[in-house]
């Protein structure tokens, strides 16, 4: 894959979720390092950035919260690594033009991302550490659930229930009063 082919590819809905190098050749390692150097560059602007840095932190809050066993009192289990770093990339891959979801560990140790804005027009968003994207929605009478596998970017049916909360009726009749 020439370096154009590799670059055309990353970050078809964020800027800052390039996909992973399986790559072993000199061609692939420099391609690496050269999407490392527009990340960080990326990471630095304000209006990109701005989103995924508050995302990031949003992140980084609720696990700390939660990173050892009984931080509730009723025995949930701690964030493991593996699922820490699996919802770490999920976070990179959500799209900049969307809400910042809650951010919230469940008592299983595992991050869950929700977008709500009415009883009845909520999307969330369970990360497991083998990647599995345990989903669930609520849109109006329609409700949705499912499960994806991760990878270097969002499944489409996330990110179509993701758009889908912001498109119903409780969402713009809160924007016409905002």
């Amino acid at each position: 894959m020439t370096k154009a082919k590799a670059y055309a590819v990353i970050g078809s809905t964020n800027p800052f979720a390039f996909p992973i190098n399986l790559g072993v050749s000199d061609d692939a390692s420099q391609v690496e390092r050269e999407a490392q150097e527009m990340w960080i560059v990326l990471y630095q602007s304000q209006s990109a950035a701005g989103v995924y840095r508050q995302t990031t932190r949003t992140f980084h809050n609720a696990v700390e919260e939660c990173n050892f066993d009984n931080w509730d009192g009723y025995g949930a289990k701690a964030i493991d690594e593996l699922s820490w770093s699996k919802a770490l990339l999920f976070s990179q891959l959500l799209p900049t033009n969307i809400p910042i979801p809650d951010i919230y560990v469940d008592s299983d140790g595992e991050a869950t991302f929700e977008w709500y804005i009415a009883p009845r027009q909520v999307f969330s968003v369970t990360v497991r550490g083998n990647g599995e994207l345990v989903y669930a929605g609520i849109f109006g009478s329609n409700k949705i659930d499912g499960t994806e596998h991760l990878d270097d970017e969002l499944p489409q049916v996330i990110l179509e229930n993701i758009y889908r909360v912001f498109s119903g009726g409780a969402y713009l009749e809160a924007a016409q009063y905002a």
